[in-house]
């Protein structure tokens, strides 16, 4: 049989960063490809990280004791945890799952599960823009977290011991070799802790276009279309429908972030996806980056990355439903917090900025094969890290198209795991 008579349709919903990867590994493995999403590649909750390949990204959110301190967490206005009360019943199935996720033999399971897919994840990035000839977006400059004093960073300890179990390159750095590497930070930061392996995409709206592009270049089609149903036949899915018209399918890849439980759930799959909403802030810059690299403010979880457009000022995490009105107080907060950890930050902000990351209660991502469909493949759920893994899934999304062992154990990442 010739390679074209392999070739089959693939649709891919969902042009997130991670759809339009999975739509670019399948287009360069030569099937017809089509990437359908209302927006944009790129354009949503893709659009708006801290930029980082956290290839050391392997602590899930539900940790032990959290259940304990949750309440505390929810009223702190500065925690890097929030959410609404009012929100918390219809959230109760998922956090039952979420505190289950937390005990210690569990976290294990889930920080291993975590390594496996990020250990490799630059490298992925790094192939795929080497064979498309993308260059200058993602830059090798690390990542870094400070603290203001050693109780502070103490606090830290069991996620540092998971990295260096998973053998993440990381360097503890003292008041001067802090100052060394980022000489315009607030004096008042003590302790650094580094990982210089991650990498920086200086600005993410351009990597995920970048890589639309490149599927354009091999022939892909992208269409700014709604999906709204299947149509199914016995072994499957056969035609994806949209408001404006019906794509046939051989197989279909459902990467639609924290939207994608509804479609899943169509498809055969029960999932369980949070919106979990993260916001940040853009500060305009004029002249030379006080920055090299994204920080991180280690006791509140406020990042700073020197973005192309200005320095990027991201949020923790708030737990709340998709449809929620935005609430951009503890942006606010943390900007003037920003503002303090990096004096001379002292440009306008232009932008204030809301999206929602498809966190699962496990902080693993939903990758594998429908239960009940052959043909529909999952690729969605990874919370805080859907930047970092998306080369990677994408990846192991192709090789299941392709019908090849994707070189990797996939049960954890089931969606039935509920």
């Amino acid at each position: 049989m010739s390679d074209r008579d392999q070739r089959q349709n693939i649709v891919v919903v969902g042009a997130g960063v991670v759809g339009t990867c999975c739509a670019l590994e399948a287009a360069m493995r030569g099937h017809r490809v089509r990437l359908i999403d209302l927006r944009a590649p790129g354009t949503g909750t893709s659009f708006g990280n801290a930029g980082s390949i956290a290839i050391g990204s392997i602590w899930p959110t539900s940790t032990p004791g959290l259940w304990k301190k949750l309440p505390k967490m929810i009223v702190d206005p500065t925690s890097p945890v929030q959410t609404r009360w009012a929100t918390l019943p219809k959230m109760a199935p998922w956090l039952a799952h979420f505190f289950a996720a937390g005990r210690p033999g569990r976290v294990t399971e889930i920080s291993a599960a975590l390594a496996a897919l990020a250990q490799t994840a630059m490298d992925a990035h790094n192939g795929l823009m080497k064979r498309h000839g993308i260059n200058g977006i993602i830059e090798p400059v690390g990542w870094l977290k400070v603290y203001p004093n050693q109780a502070s960073f103490e606090r830290t300890r069991a996620e540092r011991e998971a990295m260096a179990a998973a053998g993440v390159n990381t360097e503890l750095l003292n008041a001067d070799e802090l100052r060394q590497l980022e000489p315009h930070l607030d004096r008042r930061f003590t302790v650094g802790f580094f990982q210089p392996d991650n990498g920086f995409v200086t600005n993410p709206l351009t990597l995920t276009q970048a890589y639309a592009d490149a599927f354009r270049g091999l022939g892909g089609e992208i269409f700014q279309e709604e999906v709204r149903d299947f149509e199914i036949g016995p072994a499957g899915p056969t035609k994806v429908i949209t408001d404006l018209g019906m794509h046939d399918c051989d197989q279909v890849v459902i990467a639609t972030g924290a939207h994608s439980q509804r479609l899943a759930r169509r498809l055969g799959a029960p999932v369980l996806v949070q919106a979990e909403r993260g916001y940040h802030a853009n500060i305009v810059r004029d002249g030379p980056s006080l920055l090299r690299r994204p920080t991180v403010i280690g006791d509140v979880g406020c990042v700073i990355a020197p973005m192309t457009d200005g320095y990027r000022i991201t949020t923790g995490s708030e737990l709340s439903t998709p449809d929620a009105p935005p609430d951009f107080s503890l942006l606010r907060r943390h900007v003037a917090m920003a503002r303090k950890a990096l004096p001379g930050m002292d440009g306008d902000v232009n932008r204030e900025w809301m999206g929602r990351r498809p966190a699962t209660p496990d902080s693993l991502p939903v990758l594998g094969r429908s239960p009940r469909h052959g043909n529909v493949l999952l690729a969605f759920g990874h919370g805080h890290i859907g930047l970092t893994l998306s080369a990677r899934t994408a990846q192991i999304i192709g090789d299941l198209i392709d019908a090849r062992d994707p070189g990797i154990n996939l049960a954890p990442y089931r969606a039935n795991r509920f």
